[in-house]
């Protein structure tokens, strides 16, 4: 009688300790979820406020340019000057965007405290 009380007690624990990491698991899960939507929403807000801020400072720039080179060579210059950054950011892409994507997500997705 003993030993099956002991054999329903390990049962019990054993569904017990099961329960308690699949609860574990699922809050881990949203806090990393919760934590990489939130660097999207500020990545996003981010880009969104410099690509507006680009706007300002090129129509300012082109405005300055029109004073020495005219309004249809300034605007010329300026998407000149854009398209240089914009090959500029396709030749960096990876280090520029892709390996700190990579980091990020390793360093939420993978936790060093729980390979321990």
């Amino acid at each position: 009688m003993e030993h099956r009380v002991s054999v329903e007690n390990l049962y019990n624990e054993l569904r017990r300790y099961v329960e308690l990491r699949l609860q574990r698991l699922k809050i881990v899960v949203v806090e990393k979820c919760v934590y990489l939507l939130a660097v999207v929403a500020f990545v996003m807000v981010a880009a969104l406020f410099v690509v507006i801020a680009i706007c300002y400072f090129s129509f300012s720039f082109v405005h300055l340019l029109q004073i020495y080179v005219g309004a249809i060579a300034a605007y010329a210059l300026v998407a000149i000057i854009l398209l240089c950054m914009v090959v500029l950011l396709y030749w960096q892409r990876r280090r520029w965007i892709l390996d700190p994507i990579a980091r990020m997500m390793i360093r939420i997705l993978i936790d060093d405290e729980e390979l321990k």
